[in-house]
């Protein structure tokens, strides 16, 4: 496995402190990228299809093809790995969740529960020791909880401490309908009045509240835009040469 990166990478995440972990279900990988001595290292960890991640301070979730994980972090056990004295986190698997499987593209803790984007089942839901998933809530034009993939649910974001934005490759309610116009056919839908705000929108991805706009991925178009709510418009801020998918803000 080799990673290529620009030359600007490093000193962004030396800058900002950070590390990026990034899940490509193709490759069956998770993928720690970090700062080492002024390089970028790249750190690849199996798992079967992971596709969603959730981070909180001290928890990271990871959704696999039947499973979701949880890793809690010990900084403690870090500081013996080598080079001791390098890491100042380390993440431990501690609870594993069988959901079967739901092609869970996207998490987020919201008030320290976990909510899962359940794209096979076209809805959002919480895990529970007795089942292998709870739904929560399902689109305005979905009719029914079956593992059909209807509209292809992405996406969602959290404002005080509940759902509020989902995106769906299509309002489609039919098993895998959202494919004939995958193209043209994305939207944003607000959870909180489960109503559809934006259309047309070429294969949504990944909506993020920040800095007092709501932004999503076109990724279809490969791009980052914006969401204006008055003119219930979306303005592309930039063109990128790759499928957008997954957004997260720092600093």
């Amino acid at each position: 496995l080799r990673s290529v990166h620009t030359d600007s990478l490093a000193r962004i995440l030396d800058q900002l402190g950070a590390s990026l972990m990034v899940t490509t279900y193709q490759a069956g990988k998770v993928i720690v990228v970090r700062v080492d001595e002024g390089t970028v290292n790249t750190h690849f960890k199996q798992y079967p299809v992971p596709m969603g991640l959730a981070v909180s301070p001290r928890r990271i979730a990871i959704a696999t093809r039947h499973q979701v994980w949880e890793l809690g972090n010990y900084p403690e056990a870090g500081r013996r790995l080598e080079p001791v004295g390098r890491h100042d986190a380390c993440y431990l698997p501690r609870v594993g969740h069988e959901t079967g499987d739901l092609r869970t593209h996207e998490m987020a803790w919201i008030n320290d529960e976990l909510w899962l984007v359940n794209t096979r089942f076209s809805c959002l839901c919480t895990l529970d020791p007795d089942a292998s998933f709870i739904p929560k809530w399902r689109p305005p034009f979905i009719t029914r909880y079956i593992d059909e993939d209807r509209c292809h649910l992405n996406g969602v974001e959290a404002v005080d401490g509940r759902p509020a934005f989902v995106t769906a490759l299509g309002e489609t309610d039919t098993r895998e309908g959202w494919r004939e116009h995958k193209a043209t056919g994305g939207c944003l839908i607000d959870v909180r009045s489960s109503e559809v705000v934006a259309r047309n929108l070429s294969m949504p991805h990944s909506p993020r509240v920040y800095d007092g706009r709501l932004w999503l991925l076109e990724s279809g178009h490969g791009s980052l835009a914006t969401f204006n709510a008055d003119q219930a418009a979306v303005r592309t801020v930039v063109n990128l040469p790759g499928f957008t998918r997954g957004l997260d803000f720092c600093g």
